[in-house]
C-alpha cells in the first residue's frame, strides 16, 4: 500500500490519497493483480480510520486494467473509489475514453496509426 498526499478541490491543501497494489515488487507482472487482496485491505483501511476517528480517505486500486469493463467489474467487486490505470494506457491510450463513455472501442488500424501521429506531434 502506498499512502500519497493528493492535491485537494480548492487546490491549496494536500489530501492522502492511498493506492493499493495488487500484487508485490517481486512478483512484477509474474502473476495477475489480487484483487480480492485489494478489497481486503481496503476494507482494513477503512475501518482502521474509523475505529481512530479518522475521516476517510479516497482508496485507488492498481493492476491488470485492460478495459473498460475490467475497470468497472474491479471497481465494483473491490470497493474502491477508483482505479489507476497503468500498463493499460500504454497498451490502449484509448481506455480512458472508454471508462468515460462506459464501452469498449473497436479502434481500427487507421484510428491508432493517427492518434500515435497525434501524441508525437503534441
Amino acid at each position: 500500500m502506498t499512502v500519497s498526499p493528493g492535491l485537494s478541490s480548492n487546490h491549496h491543501a494536500y489530501e492522502p490519497v492511498s493506492q493499493l497494489h495488487g500484487r508485490s515488487r517481486q512478483q512484477r507482472y509474474s502473476k495477475l493483480a489480487d484483487w480480492a487482496y485489494i478489497r481486503e485491505c481496503a476494507g482494513a483501511l477503512r475501518s482502521s480510520l474509523s475505529d481512530a476517528g479518522l475521516p476517510p480517505v479516497p482508496i485507488f486500486g492498481n493492476g491488470d486494467c485492460f478495459s473498460a469493463q475490467g475497470y468497472y467489474e474491479e471497481k465494483e467487486a473491490s470497493g474502491v473509489d477508483g482505479i489507476m490505470v497503468a500498463r493499460g494506457a500504454l497498451i490502449k491510450p484509448w481506455i480512458f475514453t472508454e471508462i468515460a463513455e462506459r464501452r469498449e472501442w473497436d479502434i481500427s488500424a487507421t484510428e491508432r496509426l493517427e492518434g500515435i501521429r497525434k501524441v508525437r506531434h503534441a
